[in-house]
């Protein structure tokens, strides 16, 4: 529990800022830190249902930061979540490079389902060539930001757990299977 106290703690923090450099920056220039917080989760929590628990608790808190539409972040953090959480069980994503390739494509594809949902529920005109331009400059800016915050997630992780943060086989869904019958 306290693991997951201080990781929810960082992902809180990170929004924060995020939303302060909002203000600043705009916004392809701006990093997602509370969602690269999602896919640090994805990537390194030893278990899936309590790290999908985080996802969700932070996505709702983006939901109610944003003003946007109710419940879009919330689905969009459980994805990306739920991906990262799938890559890091196939894939070799201990490097840096692979980490943050990983992350540049997840930015591009949470940036289309973003544009999906907008077209279907809020009726979203289609955007135009320029929204190819403005999500590869963010996920540029994801990529170059994603180093610092997954490696911030994986020190409380190993800090604060007993549990092996490496990669790992299979989905451990938080229960013990020994006592099924």
């Amino acid at each position: 529990m306290r693991p997951a106290a201080v990781v929810m703690a960082l992902g809180l923090i990170a929004l924060m800022m995020q939303m302060a450099l909002g203000r600043i920056l705009a916004p392809p220039w701006c990093p997602d830190l509370s969602w690269l917080v999602v896919v640090g989760v994805g990537l390194r929590w030893p278990g899936f249902l309590s790290g999908l628990c985080i996802a969700a608790l932070l996505g709702h808190a983006m939901d109610l930061l944003s003003g946007g539409l109710m419940g879009q972040h919330g689905l969009l953090r459980i994805v990306t979540y739920c991906g990262a959480a799938l890559a890091s069980r196939q894939l070799d994503l201990s490097g840096v490079l692979s980490v943050g390739l990983f992350v540049f494509l997840m930015t591009l594809f949470q940036g289309a389902l973003t544009l999906i949902m907008l077209t279907v529920f809020v009726g979203a005109p289609s955007p135009g060539l320029g929204a190819i331009g403005t999500s590869l400059a963010h996920g540029f800016v994801n990529l170059m930001a994603s180093s610092v915050v997954i490696r911030l997630v994986e020190r409380i992780i190993a800090r604060y757990s007993d549990d092996e943060v490496g990669r790992r086989a299979s989905i451990s869904l938080g229960f013990d299977r020994s006592g099924i019958a």
